[in-house]
């Protein structure tokens, strides 16, 4: 049967693009098709009022000498086309906790050290929770490189670190070894870059995240979009074919002997497109529910489908100021920021349905990224993002109204939101109400909008203990022929959705992921930072 390409990649999220440039340098001819009219998914960024926003790319780890993501982009051919600014080494993040305050540095042996230090009677349990830390991290790549079956049958001793520890919750790893209730908040407010509570918390994830960061946070030149425009490039090179503002109304399946085949795409405009592999960047519920259709699925999938939750949903707030934050002695850090060292409160506040009544959001995440990118700050004016997690129930009475035309109910509340994360973001920034260039907030239904989100879920599905790992979402679909990536398959985040990404082209490669990484010659440039 005649098709037009080896492989149809829906959405061009990192996933996405992560999957069809190794399989394109493979020889394969691809498509890819992304509904909105630049591609990258959460990596993409936004111009208003002549300043620059990236929604999803806020930091990025691991891209320092030797780093994974690093390895990635150079093996991948993409690194000449990038360039990664560091954070502060001191401090790339700034934690505040009510009145007390902390900075993560740089560095492993800085990073235990800095904690010792402030809390010298925990400091037995310190060095033996970054010990783990750095087991399972060393561990985690372990699984997706196996390939043979001895290996397969080695796997539970060369992961037995992550097979005894990774399932514990944050909490109970935290609460084994440590009594200060402020030291284990600090340690827990990376929990921002997953979505989740310390008690929800598999310790296995904390550790990738932590682990992740461990050795500083960096931020493209450029902001996110520097990203996919590095991969489109690549892309381009090998003869990949972009549709943009294109949407797939539909998988098409065909019965067969063996079960289901997914055979083809349905466009919006009437087109189909027909190919050997399909691979979706797009939501499982997406994927299957809207694309496939529910009548073609297994009572199993769709049980599964049904069980699955999702992480929580934000709200950002998008500023320019003419404030001097240098002055003010504000830097490249992430700012993080709650009322309480209870941060199983803050997350239960945060999903509380009547928060917009709150006179202060319960806390933030703030970035400066005309400090992250200093090329992006002109004409005196720093460009700031601010993110608050909030239930995705808010703003549900509103999900089928029309992006371009929301009720005034709708406006009002956008207003109410607004106002109490500017008391909250004045905690940190005193002063910045009264020096607003530019402020608008986005909500989980502009990501629904953007990105096609379920429930306008920040990292797709919750990594909850049964839904992560061999638990969540597979690569591989029950359908034949169809693939899926990004954020609710193996892992989260721009590194866990760009290896699921990998881990998809190594298998129709027939290879392990770290095969797809050619010696390419590039190297990543890194423009390093004083500490502040």
């Amino acid at each position: 049967m005649t098709t037009d390409a080896d492989v149809i990649v829906i959405g061009s999220g990192a996933g996405g693009m992560a999957a069809a440039l190794p399989l394109a340098q493979a020889g394969q001819s691809v498509i890819m098709i992304e509904q909105h009219n630049v591609p990258g998914g959460l990596c993409h960024s936004f111009r208003e009022s002549g300043y620059r926003f990236s929604p999803g790319i806020h930091y990025v780890g691991q891209i320092g000498e030797g780093g994974f993501l690093r390895g990635i982009y150079e093996g991948l051919g993409v690194a000449d086309d990038l360039t990664f600014f560091e954070m502060n080494p001191d401090g790339y993040e700034h934690i505040r906790i009510g009145d007390e305050t902390f900075d993560i540095p740089s560095g492993k042996e800085e990073t235990i050290e800095r904690f010792k230090q402030r809390f010298p009677a925990d400091a037995k349990g310190i060095e033996d929770y970054f010990f783990l830390i750095d087991k399972i991290c060393s561990q985690l790549p372990i699984v997706p490189e196996t390939r043979s079956f001895l290996e397969f049958l080695t796997v539970p001793f060369r992961t037995k670190h992550m097979g005894r520890y990774g399932l514990f919750s944050l909490k109970r790893t935290m609460d084994d070894r440590m009594s200060d209730p402020l030291l284990k908040a600090f340690l827990s407010v990376q929990c921002g870059d997953h979505g989740l509570p310390p008690s929800k918390t598999p310790f296995a994830l904390h550790a990738a995240v932590t682990g992740h960061y461990l050795y500083g946070g960096y931020y493209p030149k450029g902001g996110g979009r520097a990203i996919p425009r590095a991969f489109i490039r690549a892309l381009k090179k090998h003869k990949t074919e972009l549709l943009l503002s294109t949407t797939v109304d539909k998988i098409i399946t065909e019965a067969g002997n063996k079960g289901r085949s997914a055979v083809a795409v349905k466009l919006n405009d009437g087109r189909e497109i027909r190919a050997n592999k399909i691979i979706s960047n797009a939501s499982p519920h997406m994927t299957y529910e809207n694309l496939v259709g529910r009548e073609h699925l297994s009572n199993k999938l769709k049980k599964k489908l049904d069980n699955a939750t999702f992480t929580t949903a934000a709200i950002v707030l998008y500023i320019a100021t003419d404030l001097d934050l240098a002055s003010m002695n504000l830097d490249s850090g992430n700012y993080w920021y709650t009322n309480s060292s209870d941060l199983e409160a803050y997350y239960s506040n945060s999903q509380n349905i009547n928060i917009a009544e709150m006179d202060e959001a319960p806390g933030v995440f703030l970035g400066i990224t005309s400090m992250k990118d200093p090329d992006s700050y002109r004409n005196g004016h720093h460009t700031i993002e601010a993110v608050n997690f909030i239930s995705y129930d808010v703003f549900k009475q509103w999900q089928h109204t029309r992006f371009d035309d929301r009720p005034e109910e709708y406006q009002a509340l956008k207003r109410k939101l607004t106002a109490s994360l500017l008391k909250t973001i004045e905690r940190i920034i005193p002063g910045i109400s009264d020096h607003l260039i530019y402020c608008e907030l986005s909500t989980p239904l502009t990501n629904d909008h953007y990105v096609r989100s379920t429930n306008g879920a920040c990292y797709g599905t919750e990594k909850t203990m049964n839904q992560i790992g061999p638990f969540s979402f597979k690569n591989r679909s029950e359908i034949h022929n169809l693939y899926l990536c990004g954020a609710s398959t193996a892992a989260h985040g721009l590194s866990g959705a760009t290896s699921s990404g990998m881990g998809v082209a190594s298998m129709l490669l027939s290879c392990r992921p770290s095969e797809l990484l050619q010696n390419t010659g590039q190297t990543l440039k890194v423009v390093p930072r004083k500490a502040c």
